[in-house]
């Protein structure tokens, strides 16, 4: 029983009565409303995440820059080796 519905679940997906029933996003209607609102949203998308991924490079090259940066004076004092003082 379960093969035989398997069998119709996979001819319904690959026939041409599938894409019969589906909505004009799925099936692809280029002067669709919807479809012109799904690409204004995949570009809001796109511009979100480029500019996250831009902020944590530019955050990652401030950290890159002063970390090979010299020490002040008056750190390089605090930091100095007290090892032959003991």
């Amino acid at each position: 029983m379960k093969a035989k519905l398997l069998l119709l679940v996979a001819i319904f997906f690959t026939s041409q009565i599938g894409e019969a029933i589906a909505c004009a996003v799925c099936f692809g209607a280029k002067d669709a409303k919807s479809s012109q609102n799904m690409a204004i949203a995949i570009w809001v998308m796109i511009g979100v995440i480029m500019s996250v991924l831009g902020g944590v490079g530019a955050f990652s090259l401030h950290l890159w820059r002063h970390a090979n940066t010299p020490l002040e004076p008056h750190q390089q004092l605090t930091e100095e080796d007290l090892q032959g003082y003991e």
